[in-house]
């Protein structure tokens, strides 16, 4: 079940089984501690066989193309954004140096709504890694934290759960 309230965004890169067993691995010790997760790689699936996630509902004024898979794509964008609005924290993984483009998007994004952002960065798979020069969009120095993964899966939450204990503030209603 996705909840759109008071919730830590899971912002990774998901095009390998390595990506995606660690961000699993990572979604899995976030929900362990009872943090509302939000990944948008759970959430394409359902948005391509209903159109709409159980707590959203795309907004009246959307427009679509007819095209099913570039609707899934707008549909899985508008999820995706408010999402980030409505988070109180986000997590970005990233290998190497420096975040994927599309985790530099939502990472960037998030810092202008002023979203605290903890960095993870993945050691444990060093072939993803990339290589290239740092610049302002895609450097994790603008993360409020970070954090890396190490060999040792044991001491990951130790590291992990007091930064997101400090960073993530629910909203009192």
């Amino acid at each position: 079940m996705l909840s759109f309230t008071e919730l830590v965004y899971l912002a990774a890169p998901y095009d390998t089984p390595e990506q995606r067993a660690f961000n699993q691995r990572v979604a899995k010790l976030v929900r362990s501690y009872n943090y509302p997760l939000f990944m948008p790689e759970e959430i394409r699936p359902e948005l391509a066989e209903h159109g709409a996630l159980e707590h959203w509902q795309p907004a009246a004024d959307l427009t679509l193309t007819g095209n099913a898979a570039e609707d899934l794509d707008i549909l899985y964008t508008e999820a995706c954004l408010d999402a980030i609005n409505r988070a109180n924290l986000m997590i970005a993984i990233y290998y190497g140096e420096e975040f994927d483009p599309l985790t530099a998007f939502e990472v960037g994004y998030a810092l202008g709504r002023r979203v605290n952002v903890v960095a993870v960065q993945n050691i444990l798979v060093p072939e993803l890694a990339r290589c290239g020069t740092l610049d302002r969009l895609s450097s994790p120095q603008f993360c409020s934290r970070i954090v890396v993964a190490p060999h040792d899966d044991e001491r990951f939450p130790d590291r992990l759960i007091p930064i997101l204990n400090r960073f993530f503030t629910p909203h009192k209603l």
